[in-house]
């Protein structure tokens, strides 16, 4: 049933029509050289996973793949026969059909660096002057506001201490 459609029944939906092959259907959809260029398509893509799969293993590499299989477990070998993701690579190594995505991204050195320098930015001589200045109005207030041991005054903040500072500051 079609959701919000009173008119349609289940039986709309289970029809011999739905039972044929999408590439037998008389749709008017599709013309004939679509439907063609689909089928040409399918079975290329068929004849590819076939040839894929009969792919025998050079000498060198049926040795590796059988001294992998005989460490294998039973239950090992039934989950890498049944698993889509797993096959036996031409060098005859055990492997996953394919990498994650960012073991692609790593591999791709899309993100690496390499050969780039970045522009280093010149301080402003504005900029050293004022941090030189304030840095010596921080020292004069800290020494105002603190005890010889140290601690802050009674009542003083790291607040008042960084206030006395700016005001020393604007004084220079």
């Amino acid at each position: 049933m079609v959701f919000g459609d009173p008119n349609s029944t289940q039986e709309d939906f289970n029809t011999p029509r739905d039972r044929i092959s999408f590439f037998d259907r008389e749709d008017d959809r599709f013309d004939e050289r679509d439907r063609a260029e689909e089928r040409r398509r399918f079975e290329e893509d068929l004849a590819r996973e076939r040839a894929e799969d009969a792919r025998s293993l050079s000498e060198e590499a049926k040795a590796i793949l059988e001294a992998g299989l005989v460490r294998l477990t039973a239950e090992d070998l039934r989950r890498m026969v049944n698993d889509p993701d797993i096959r036996v690579t031409s060098g005859g190594r055990i492997s996953s059909r394919r990498p994650s995505g960012r073991d692609v991204i790593r591999r791709s050195g899309q993100f690496t660096m390499q050969g780039f320098d970045l522009p280093v930015k010149k301080p402003r001589k504005k900029n050293r002057k004022h941090c030189k200045n304030l840095s010596m109005c921080l020292r004069q207030a800290n020494a105002e506001l603190r005890t010889k041991s140290g601690r802050l005054r009674k009542g003083k903040t790291q607040a008042d201490i960084m206030r006395r500072a700016q005001k020393l500051l604007r004084k220079c």
